[in-house]
This record gives structure tokens, C-alpha cells and sequence, in this order.
């Protein structure tokens, strides 16, 4: 009983005392705004610091949102996010008691100093960031809070020496335009690249970002993305079609001169390889300072279907001579004795990739008298089948794995 008495005593006696309370009222607000700006005479034009002799320091860090599109071919980033800038105004503190314990404003950025910070490396317009509508953050103390959210187009070098498995590394260089480093120093967060509403992109993915300061007298932050393009679109729709366009290109040689159709079946392979060249061509950007290895392959390709369709034409000359007119030369007897090297190794090992020569070639001890045309065309077949497809093979290897393998790094 004794203790409830004590209770009610003590409430009784704390209620007793006249209890101070702040109501924020939009008249505070107008007051306080008028103290600023027309008492105290707040003057935009004018760096906010009392001393004009030192620089302003201001804590930059960049918030991505998206990465919106990479163009190849005009080396355009564009992106969409917000820079974080904070610094502090000597000129805009005030005492929270004089202003019903009001310890924050937002004020139109235009209102106020603010650093006329831009990119420099601008692909489009040069423009400063922000807009009018935009508010900043401002403290009792001084502290400016400024997050101006734009979509950005920047210039970015591409190397494209290992399309589809590159990787392009593209810097944002933000610069305070009318200021040197003695007036206005930006320095990067401890943030630097905020990634915390990043959304990822279909073809490329961001594995690395960086920022950094610039070591000179200019006023400037950068902000390095580094991005990979996921090859997966480019793997099933260009490189797969041509690995296979390269396999046709081979077995012309399989194919009869008797049948008459090896010169249009060459010439085909050749047109559908150009074909795809085109294409690449297309999606690169169009400078001479690298060159896609995807492009040297196809060249490489293209090379070998133009030797073909040379080569078919030749043979079907060859398998309409006559021995008796024009009689067979130790060159071509070679290709006869390559042959049947090659034939018998291929044999004894059950494994029939091409057409063997007739069993009255086989039988012979190849004198020169003794072998038609129609044989050497047929041995030269032997012979560039396999010559062409060990070329393919380790052309597709070679290029295949430095393409990988280099688009790592």
C-alpha cells in the first residue's frame, strides 16, 4: 500500500513541473529559412566557408543502378544512378533552440552553393548534374547532403580482340568544371561504388568496380566499372553455325568429281562464310586499332574455302585430261604415294573418314604408266581432306582457347 502512495507521490511531483515542447510548425520552417537567407544574407555565389583561402572538401560516392546499354560500335556507355555528394556550408548552421529544435531542411539545390560537378567524358551534351526540382539535405550543423539521380552516356574505349568473351573497362571521370583542387577538393567515400540497388544486365555482368582520386591539380573523382559480356547469345548463334559452316567446308573432298556438284557445294560454303562475316562486322565497332580474333578466324576460314573452291575447279580440269595426251608427272605421283600412306594407316585402325582409292591403284607398284587422272584426283582428295581438317582443327583450337582464356583477364 505504502508503495503505491510513494508512486502516485512522484508522478504527482514530476507532473508538478512545466514540461518544455517543440512543435515544428510551417511558420518555424519560413523563419528559419528567412534567417538564413535574408538575414543572415546567404549568398550562392559565394564558397561556403569563411575562410576563401582553404579548399572545400567534398565526399563523393556513386550509387549504380543499372546498366542501361553498351554500344560497340559507337563506344557509348549508358547507365543510370546517382552521385552521393556530401560536404559541409559554414553558412547554413543554425541553433536548434532559437528554431523550435528544427534540425533539418531540404532546400531546392539551386538555392544554394553547390559544386558544378559534371562528366567530363561526356558521350552526348556536357551537362551539369541535378535538375531544379531536386532538394538537398541540409543539417543544424552545416552538413549538405546533394543526390542527384540522372542517366549518364559516357565514352568507353572497346577492345574487341576477344569478342565474345571480352571484357571492357569503362571509367566515369566526374570533374568540379570551374574549380582547381585549391578550391574545391573531391574525394571518393568510403563507399565508393555503391552497388546496394544494382539490377543486372541480360548481356553484360559488372564483376569490378573502383574509384579513385586524381594525383593532380584538377578536381576530379573516377569511377571504374569493369564488364563482362555473357557470350552465351553470340556462342550459339555466330561461333557454333561457323565451326560447322568450316566442318561442311571440308568434306567437298568426299564428294565424287563425277558428281558435278563439288564447285556449287564449295562456292556455297564460301557464300554462307561471308555471310557471317558480315554479321560480325556489323555488331564491332568500326576501327582498325584491334581486331576481333572471331574476325581473323572467319578470314582464316574464309582463306581456306577460297583454296577449295579453287582447288575443286582444278580437279574436275584434271579428271578430263587423258593419260596419253598428257601424261602424269613425278608431282602428282606424289600425291599417289601420300595416299596410300595414308589409306593404309587409316585402315588398319577401322576407320574410314574418306573415299579409298580403287583396288587396281592399291594393287599397283605406281609406275608412271600405270595411273589414270581420275586416281590422282582422287589421291589429291585423300590428301587435302586430311590436310584441311587437321588446319580446321587447330585453328578452331588455338583461336578458341586465347579467346577464353584472354577475356579472363
Amino acid at each position: 500500500m505504502n508503495f503505491y502512495i510513494l508512486l502516485t507521490s512522484l508522478l504527482l511531483f514530476f507532473m508538478s513541473f512545466p514540461m518544455m515542447t517543440y512543435c515544428q510548425s510551417g511558420t518555424d520552417v519560413s523563419a528559419l529559412l528567412t534567417h538564413l537567407f535574408t538575414t543572415e544574407g546567404y549568398n550562392k555565389k559565394v564558397r561556403p566557408l569563411k575562410d576563401q583561402t582553404t579548399a572545400i572538401e567534398i565526399r563523393v560516392d556513386y550509387f549504380l543502378n543499372s546498366v542501361i546499354d553498351f554500344s560497340e560500335q559507337e563506344e557509348n556507355l549508358k547507365i543510370s544512378g546517382f552521385l552521393s555528394c556530401t560536404w559541409v556550408d559554414e553558412y547554413l548552421k543554425w541553433d536548434n533552440a532559437s528554431f523550435s529544435n528544427i534540425h533539418e531542411l531540404f532546400i531546392p539545390q539551386d538555392d544554394i552553393w553547390k559544386p558544378d560537378i559534371s562528366l567530363r567524358n561526356t558521350f552526348k551534351s556536357f551537362t551539369g548534374l541535378g535538375a531544379s526540382y531536386l532538394n538537398v539535405f541540409v543539417t543544424s550543423n552545416g552538413v549538405v547532403e546533394w543526390n542527384p539521380y540522372q542517366v549518364l552516356e559516357s565514352t568507353c574505349s572497346v577492345d574487341i580482340t576477344f569478342f565474345p568473351f571480352d571484357t571492357q573497362i569503362c571509367e566515369l571521370k566526374f570533374t568540379a568544371w570551374s574549380y582547381t583542387q585549391s578550391h574545391v577538393d573531391l574525394d571518393v567515400g568510403s563507399k565508393g561504388v555503391q552497388l546496394e540497388e544494382y539490377v543486372e544486365n541480360s548481356e553484360w555482368e559488372l564483376v569490378q568496380t573502383s574509384a579513385r582520386e586524381t594525383n593532380t591539380d584538377e578536381a576530379a573523382v573516377f569511377f571504374t566499372l569493369k564488364l563482362k559480356r555473357r557470350p552465351n547469345f553470340y556462342v550459339l548463334n555466330i561461333i557454333v553455325p561457323v565451326i560447322f559452316l568450316s566442318l561442311l567446308d571440308i568434306f567437298v573432298f568426299i564428294l565424287p568429281v563425277s558428281s558435278g556438284e563439288r564447285a556449287s557445294y564449295a562456292i556455297t560454303v564460301f557464300l554462307s562464310m561471308a555471310v557471317f562475316l558480315t554479321i560480325i562486322a556489323a555488331a564491332l565497332p568500326q576501327n582498325s586499332v584491334t581486331t576481333s580474333l572471331l574476325s581473323v578466324y572467319l578470314m582464316l576460314m574464309i582463306s581456306l574455302s577460297t583454296f577449295i573452291v579453287i582447288l575443286s575447279i582444278a580437279e574436275l580440269r584434271l579428271a578430263t585430261r587423258d593419260v596419253n595426251i598428257q601424261p602424269i608427272g613425278k608431282g602428282f605421283m606424289f600425291f599417289i604415294k601420300c595416299s596410300n600412306v595414308i589409306t593404309c594407316k587409316v585402315c588398319r585402325k577401322s576407320v574410314a573418314p574418306t573415299r579409298q582409292l580403287s583396288s587396281k591403284v592399291k594393287k599397283r607398284n605406281l609406275p608412271d604408266g600405270s595411273v589414270t587422272w581420275p586416281d590422282i584426283v582422287e589421291a589429291i582428295d585423300i590428301v587435302f581432306f586430311w590436310i584441311t581438317m587437321i588446319y580446321t582443327l587447330l585453328t578452331t583450337l588455338i583461336i578458341g582457347v586465347v579467346a577464353v582464356n584472354g577475356g579472363d583477364t
